[in-house]
């Protein structure tokens, strides 16, 4: 089965954007496909996390709570990633997720990642700096909400005086 596809999108991925094109066949040569049927489940709420998945055909289901207990429900296709954060620290799933239709994966495994890690400095520096462009993102969004809930309670005070 050819790589092309699979190269073409991880390139597409935050994570792996700007790697070389070499270095993205390596990681879709040493991950693992796999196949999903329709309503098979590719992990559960609550399990160890230790991988991530790229979804290559198919379309899967996203399935959590919200805050109020309610369930979500989110729906993946094609190229999405799912998972991740598994590929850089152990975690427990948060969500559960299922097959819609047949589903066609690229299972990346956290240890074989940190090893591609290790041996490809440049695929490390690249990662760094995309989590690191999150993590910006991330501090803005709290600010932001700071920001809300500072006049939110302004607001309460004075509407109760």
């Amino acid at each position: 089965m050819s790589l092309e596809p699979a190269v073409a999108m991880l390139q597409q991925l935050d994570l792996f954007a700007g790697l070389d094109p070499v270095r993205l066949e390596v990681v879709a040569f040493t991950c693992e496909r796999r196949e999903y049927a329709p309503g098979a489940t590719l992990f559960a709420e609550g399990e160890e996390a230790d991988c991530a998945y790229l979804v290559l055909g198919g379309e899967a289901v996203m399935l959590s709570r919200d805050d109020a207990g309610g369930p979500t429900a989110l729906r993946l296709d094609t190229g999405d990633l799912i998972g991740e954060t598994a590929l850089f620290e152990r975690v427990k799933r948060q969500t559960t997720v299922r097959a819609v239709t047949s589903l066609h994966t690229l299972r990346i495994g956290r240890d074989m990642f940190q090893r591609l890690l290790g041996e490809f400095p440049e695929m490390a520096g690249s990662v760094a700096m995309r989590l690191a462009d999150r993590l910006d993102a991330v501090a803005g969004e709290l600010e932001a909400l700071r920001g809300r809930l500072a006049v939110q309670g302004k607001k309460g005070k004075d509407g109760n005086e």
